[in-house]
């Protein structure tokens, strides 16, 4: 078993001990909610699922799948990939897309500003983690794909070098929604 494998069958362990510990724990008197009483387990119930779309497993899964696309489209092998005219019409075609978003957002009535009309809060700045990527991801593709190769192993790969990492984000993800719920 590689370090890799043992950290995943530990936080495994924690995520499995957490509901006797935060019962051990209100039991000796610790102000802690118990996973293992009434409302303990009808909130597990319910909320079981929801560290499949938290924001570590999403971070986990756009992490991966980017690392196999840019690896498999060698879109930064740079000596080559600057003497490709190919690699300029999608990179134009990139920047001018992105200039788009920006300058339709930055609009006075935009709906992508906040209720006051600023960029805090705004919906622009709450996607702009996955745009960016979901565009960048696009580009690579395109431009990864005319080397013969095809998508889905694009997409793939980086999942298929990693097979742990979803799984652990997963796990990561129920041990912080098991202790927020201990705590609040």
């Amino acid at each position: 078993m590689n370090n890799k494998e043992r950290i995943f069958v530990c936080v495994l362990v924690i995520a499995a001990l957490l509901p006797f510990l935060s019962w051990v724990l209100s039991a000796l008197g610790v102000p802690c909610k118990s996973i293992l009483d009434d409302d303990g387990l009808r909130w597990l119930f319910r909320h079981a699922s929801d560290c499949l779309h938290s924001q570590i497993v999403m971070l986990a899964l756009c992490c991966t799948m980017m690392q196999g696309v840019i690896q498999k489209s060698r879109v930064f092998s740079f000596p080559k990939t600057f003497r490709e005219p190919r690699f300029y019409r999608y990179a134009a075609v990139y920047a001018v897309v992105l200039i788009l978003i920006f300058v339709a957002a930055l609009s006075p009535d935009s709906p992508l500003l906040s209720i006051t009309g600023g960029l805090a809060g705004s919906p622009l700045l709450d996607g702009l983690f996955f745009l960016g990527w979901l565009t960048f991801m696009v580009f690579c593709l395109c431009y990864g794909h005319t080397k013969q190769e095809p998508w889905i192993k694009m997409l793939t790969y980086g999942i298929r070098q990693h097979p742990l990492a979803i799984p652990f984000s997963v796990a990561v993800s129920f041990c912080w929604q098991c202790i927020e719920y201990m705590l609040n």
